[in-house]
């Protein structure tokens, strides 16, 4: 009889940030830099101060901070993440601050000019009411006139290339296989991360909700922002229903 492995669950990025680069390694941090660089020079030019949240291990906060230079903070809703922020920014000598909060619900000591919130971590909100709630805070922390400039991943995309996904890999940290799946009824994208760690099996479970444009429009209009702009993917073309990627920037207004 083979024997049963046991999985345990965790939080999801408590294990995964350790080998979360290298994970993430295609992703071209230095293009996005440029591209929310450019939306910044575009929509508020003479910004200087950023917060940025949903920030991870801190690789988009060390590629676009210099680019200002922006005076930057950085927050994530994991510990474990916001350590190899840390790790990375001292090995750089970057003055991003980093500091730990839940982007649904946050304080500022004083208004910035620009608050971030990018690679889909708006679909982590699995309610309109935790998008509110978002909305509200990061109001709260715009000065007036000041961006809000967040990116969307659309049930186009859910429905494309990343609606049944597996890979397997190897980091410094574990062993891991990653199974993606989409609900289309529900509109939920359930990632699976199975990490192998000195012999011990853990699974972290990673959900997002496929929000349409119209929905973050919506949702816009019951707060205090103006839309500035709904981009296709990286680009300066109206954002569509069919669009993969939309990133907005929306303005306080009062």
């Amino acid at each position: 009889m083979s024997k049963t492995v046991r999985v345990q669950e965790v939080v999801p990025y408590s294990l995964l940030a350790r080998g979360y680069d290298r994970v993430m390694a295609y992703v071209d941090y230095s293009a996005w830099a440029c591209y929310v660089h450019r939306l910044i020079q575009r929509f508020l030019p003479g910004a200087s101060s950023l917060l940025e949240l949903g920030c991870g291990t801190g690789s988009l906060a060390l590629a676009l901070q210099p680019m200002g230079p922006y005076r930057y903070h950085a927050t994530d809703r994991s510990a474990a993440m916001l350590a190899v922020a840390r790790e990375k920014a001292a090995c750089s000598n970057s003055p991003v601050v980093f500091t730990e909060a839940d982007f649904t619900n946050y304080r500022v000591a004083e208004p910035v000019d620009v608050v971030l919130l990018l690679f889909d971590g708006l679909n982590y909100v699995l309610e309109p009411e935790g998008i509110c709630a978002l909305l509200r805070s990061t109001h709260a922390a715009l000065r007036p006139g000041g961006l809000f400039i967040f990116d969307q991943s659309t049930p186009a995309n859910s429905l494309g290339r990343e609606a049944d996904f597996e890979d397997a890999g190897e980091t410094e940290a574990f062993r891991y296989v990653r199974r993606s799946r989409y609900d289309p009824v529900r509109r939920l994208h359930t990632t699976l991360f199975e990490l192998e760690i000195g012999g011990q099996r853990y699974r972290e479970r990673h959900v997002q909700r496929a929000y349409t444009q119209r929905e973050i429009e919506a949702l816009l209009k019951t707060q205090a922002f103006q839309i500035e702009a709904a981009y296709d993917n990286f680009s300066y073309r109206p954002a569509t229903e069919t669009s993969e990627r939309i990133h907005w920037v929306v303005r306080r207004i009062s």
